[in-house]
């Protein structure tokens, strides 16, 4: 049988070979094992009512995970999740190992190596306090008109949160309100700053403002 023959011979079964072939070349590469590394935020769990965290030693944990790379490539951050116990917490420094177990992976998958291997954790008691609101207003109205008065709503708010944190604070003062080129009284919804002072979970982030503003009366 010449050369030309045996590539012409059958054309229908050799183009399902070559498709045969190819499906599995897809599979075999697709079903390879893989390896990702991942950075996954902490989650606490159990904390005990009358505490609270106030620092962690790292903000996330990277995990090194094994499996298919089909699998892999089809693998959500939302997927991994990396939580640790505080039920047995204590006030002050704590110490937790980040093992396989505190680490949740889809089925198929396996965890090669997890950095850091263990988290420090502060706690501190939690504390209420009531302190002032103070409205912090910027610019200056237009021409011929003035602020008059400033008043907020409410005048004081209940904190909750680390007592290291409140111990000294008197006060918590609104985010900037800008009165450049205004004539006319402004009333806003603004919000707190409260970003550095670890607050649980409810407390009220904003506060009503009403600046009134008004013509200047020339002297007489």
């Amino acid at each position: 049988m010449k050369p030309i023959e045996i590539i012409t011979k059958n054309p229908g079964l050799k183009a399902i070979s070559l498709v045969l072939a190819i499906i599995l070349w897809l599979f075999v590469t697709s079903e390879t094992g893989g390896e990702l590394s991942v950075a996954t935020p902490l989650e606490f769990y159990e904390l005990p009512g009358k505490l609270i965290v106030t620092s962690v030693s790292a903000e996330a944990i990277n995990v090194r995970i094994n499996g298919s790379r089909s699998q892999l490539e089809r693998l959500a951050s939302r997927d991994i999740r990396t939580r640790v116990d505080l039920s047995d917490a204590k006030q002050g420094a704590n110490t937790f190992d980040i093992l396989p177990r505190n680490v949740t992976v889809p089925q198929g998958l396996k965890i090669s190596q997890i950095s850091p291997s263990s988290i420090k954790v502060e706690l501190d008691q939690v504390v209420d306090k009531i302190v002032r609101i103070q409205p912090v207003v910027q610019g200056k109205p237009e021409a011929g008109y003035r602020v008059t008065r400033i008043t907020v709503d409410p005048r004081y708010i209940k904190l909750e949160g680390a007592r290291s944190r409140l111990m000294e604070i008197r006060e918590v003062s609104t985010e900037e309100i800008d009165v450049s080129g205004l004539r006319e009284t402004v009333k806003v919804e603004v919000a707190l700053r409260l970003a550095d002072l670890n607050l649980k979970r409810g407390v009220a982030r904003r506060v009503r403002v009403t600046v009134e503003i008004e013509e200047e009366r020339a002297e007489k």
